[in-house]
């Protein structure tokens, strides 16, 4: 095997494993501690992380994984947190690489706005096809982003980890 391969290799050993310990703790141990009725989302942390150190092109591969995985997490058949978590990812990266500096407020900023787009898909199907009212929606979307904040700053340094090592 040559370098690059290699190299390819040890991304996937290391991120594989990272993404799964995430996925774990997202759909098998936190719907057990929820706050306030909700549970956090850990995915798209790690998508804004990868797109922050890593650019566009591996925060889209790394949104892809997550997105598979959202949906997974929330039993639904569709795809739409696959597409939405590899654009946004994408977007993010580019974002990162022309505008903000690698650091944790750019990190945080990046967190905050991809979970409050993440609860506004989430909301999208209930909002347009079940006629539930937006003002309780956008409370559980606020919760459930507060919530997933306090992960912010483990996911901040695993992400640079990550990065550093790939």
């Amino acid at each position: 095997m040559g370098k690059r391969q290699n190299r390819v290799l040890l991304k996937i050993i290391i991120v594989v494993p990272y993404m799964l310990v995430l996925y774990i703790f997202q759909s098998m141990v936190f719907p057990y501690l929820k706050i306030a009725g909700v549970s956090p989302l850990l995915l798209p942390l790690a998508v804004a992380g990868a797109a922050l150190f890593n650019g566009r092109v591996a925060g889209g591969v790394i949104g892809i994984f997550a997105g598979v995985l959202c949906d997974l997490s929330f039993n639904h058949s569709t795809i739409v947190f696959t597409v939405f978590l590899a654009v946004a990812g994408v977007l993010l990266g580019a974002v990162c690489d022309s505008v903000l500096v690698k650091g944790f407020p750019s990190y945080l900023l990046c967190c905050i706005c991809l979970l409050f787009l993440c609860g506004f898909v989430q909301m999208f199907p209930l909002v347009f096809l079940h006629g539930v009212p937006v003002l309780p929606l956008m409370g559980v979307v606020l919760r459930q982003t507060l919530y997933s904040i306090f992960f912010t700053i483990p996911i901040y340094y695993m992400a640079r980890f990550v990065s550093r090592v790939i």
